[in-house]
């Protein structure tokens, strides 16, 4: 395994459609891999059970999301399923990236405003890394996102309807997971990372 080297550490951002397995996969790797942190996004959605604000999101209300809006502190920010509000701090990021890897589970809204603020900010451009990870099928997907917990007919509609419009972006991504069990995505994604983390140390060099 790669030893941490600010010259070669990477921002490493997932997308892909609810239920793929986005957030365990970041999970296990800053959990797992040492010089590893989380990116802490934020969202005016509530939390569920299981959440807690400041390590899995920062929750948010629509006022106090519009007064960091309006102070310039998102990198980015999106509508998620025409219901919430979802956005990547900059101090979540810059400032951090040259001393450690990051790495953050990003809707595809997201990814293409990180994208597209990196044009501007020559750090983030060359050390951002996008990994798409794709279900294995739609019925798949359909059995994760009920997995998940109780659903209705209208948002399991509405979440596959997007995951539609998602998938049809992963080609313009840098790599992509065809998910499989969580131990293949897992060797997966690391071979991907070792992979960016080789190409930004040769890039910085």
């Amino acid at each position: 395994m790669a030893t941490l080297d600010s010259t070669s550490t990477v921002l490493l951002i997932l997308a892909g459609p609810a239920g793929v397995g986005k957030s365990t996969l970041c999970d296990r790797l800053v959990a797992e891999v040492a010089g590893f942190e989380r990116v802490v996004t934020a969202t005016t959605r509530p939390a569920r059970a299981n959440e807690v604000n400041g390590r899995d999101y920062h929750f948010l209300t629509e006022e106090e999301f519009d007064a960091r809006l309006a102070n310039g502190e998102f990198l980015e920010w999106a509508w998620v399923h025409r219901k919430y509000r979802y956005g990547t701090l900059k101090s979540a990021i810059l400032g951090r990236l040259p001393q450690t890897n990051l790495t953050a589970n990003v809707d595809v809204q997201g990814v293409r405003n990180i994208r597209a603020a990196a044009e501007t900010l020559p750090l983030l451009k060359t050390r951002l890394v996008t990994i798409f990870v794709a279900p294995d099928s739609f019925d798949v997907l359909r059995e994760r996102l009920q997995g998940r917990g109780p659903v209705s007919a209208e948002e399991l509609a509405r979440r596959l309807q997007s995951a539609e419009l998602e998938m049809a972006e992963r080609n313009s991504y840098d790599y992509v997971i065809h998910s499989g069990s969580k131990e293949q995505d897992f060797r997966a994604l690391l071979a991907f990372w070792e992979q960016a983390r080789r190409k930004v140390a040769g890039s910085t060099a």
